[in-house]
């Protein structure tokens, strides 16, 4: 079996260039996901595993208009960036039409295909739903988040017509839901909204990186003053304003809480920063960076609310990166989460400020060795459970059996 894999990641080497030359300027959670999900697929298939990659290229960041084709092969996987004009609706148009050729070559080739797709990347999965159609090749659409039953936080600062733009692209998604042969979704939940003719689908709420075994995590490399960390949406929406202010109330003056990344909350913060010496917010950073000081920290945070109802459809992809960590995390108990779960991680039951504040000073007056003996615990975990080999496997034995025809 050949796997033809359809998502907006490139390889790690690849992003790094882009991220050079400022053409694309964060690592999106999508980047992270895929190509680790495509590397787990690449150690177990017996086949070949074509990556048909869009560039994740936002157009504000750069003014090249065109991008020429582009083969790479790193490891098992061949990746495929096909050419593309980086301007407003040529840029879906040129993709769809080329992810289309492409999947034709590849089919003419090795007519034992299945398509696997990520159901957010409208131009790729639009190539994906239609050449499956046309090849009678089986497609399975990875569904992520659930268009409509997002947060939305971001879209917020968008100018209105990006804002209308971007719900019409939503709903058009949202109906073309249904259009897939089976799905790979993160929560249970997702299959009442998403699967609605009942196909085939696998629930994998995530996965951690395989290599992660080989990081140490010493209680002797820990920074001091101790640090708290979150990295991720710097949104109110996700709860990290109520999070800082209680730990701002907390006046825990052998701590540190070190914050990453960018979103709506973001100015506030900035001058919170100014007023409380012991909260830090360092902007966006490399993911290499950000798994860097997730070891150096002793504890790390989820703040996310669980009160609205996309939460019941998601299942964040950091949560694996710290629990992989071996640095323990203090999360809400968030409604996507499997209780298999709920023995290696701290918990926020009140997600008011008060009850953040409280938590805060129960976990943060904890031994060391207590939280190391935590961390240790989560990141046997999942590396025995939830590694990105171990949940390809899954996935790829769910194909052979529910998929082929």
């Amino acid at each position: 079996m050949n796997i033809i894999y359809l998502s907006s990641s490139c390889s790690e080497e690849k992003f790094n260039v882009l991220m050079e030359k400022g053409i694309t300027r964060k690592l999106p959670q999508a980047q992270k996901y895929h190509c680790l999900l495509m590397e787990g697929i690449a150690q177990n298939l017996n086949g070949c595993l074509y990556a048909v990659s869009a560039f994740p290229v936002n157009r504000q960041w750069t003014k090249q208009i065109f991008f020429p084709g582009e083969k790479e092969t790193v490891g098992k996987i061949q990746y495929i960036y096909n050419s593309f004009i980086n301007l407003s609706v040529l840029r879906q148009w040129t993709r769809i039409i080329q992810a289309r050729k492409t999947i034709g070559r590849i089919y003419h080739k090795n007519k034992d295909c299945v398509i696997i797709c990520d159901v957010l990347n409208q131009s790729l999965a639009n190539a994906a739903r239609s050449s499956g159609r046309k090849y009678h090749i089986p497609v399975v659409g990875i569904v992520t988040d659930v268009p409509g039953h997002t947060s939305g936080a971001r879209r917020k600062s968008f100018s209105f017509l990006r804002r209308k733009v971007a719900e019409f692209a939503e709903k058009n998604a949202a109906r073309n839901l249904e259009k897939y042969d089976a799905y790979l979704l993160l929560t249970e939940a997702m299959n009442s909204v998403v699967n609605k003719n009942n196909k085939p689908y696998i629930v994998l709420e995530g996965h951690c990186d395989s290599k992660m075994e080989q990081r140490e995590n010493k209680m002797s490399d820990k920074s001091m003053p101790k640090i708290a960390m979150y990295a991720g949406g710097i949104h109110k929406e996700f709860g990290i304003e109520r999070l800082v202010n209680a730990f701002a109330r907390g006046g825990f003056s052998d701590w540190e809480l070190h914050i990453y990344g960018d979103g709506n909350y973001q100015k506030d913060l900035i001058e919170l920063t100014k007023k409380v010496s012991n909260v830090k917010y360092h902007g966006v950073q490399p993911n290499s960076l950000i798994v860097e000081n997730q070891l150096k920290a002793t504890l790390l945070l989820n703040p996310r609310l669980t009160d609205a109802e996309y939460v019941k459809y998601s299942f964040p992809s950091k949560t694996m990166e710290c629990m992989a960590s071996g640095t323990p995390l203090c999360t809400t108990r968030l409604p996507g989460m499997p209780l298999e779960y709920y023995p290696y991680v701290y918990f926020f039951d009140d997600e008011s400020e008060d009850g953040m504040l409280a938590t805060l000073q129960d976990v943060l007056g904890k031994k060391e060795a207590e939280y190391h003996e935590l961390g240790m615990k989560a990141k046997a975990f999942v590396m025995t459970e939830k590694t990105n080999e171990k949940q390809a496997k899954k996935l790829l034995d769910f194909i052979l059996t529910a998929c082929r025809k």
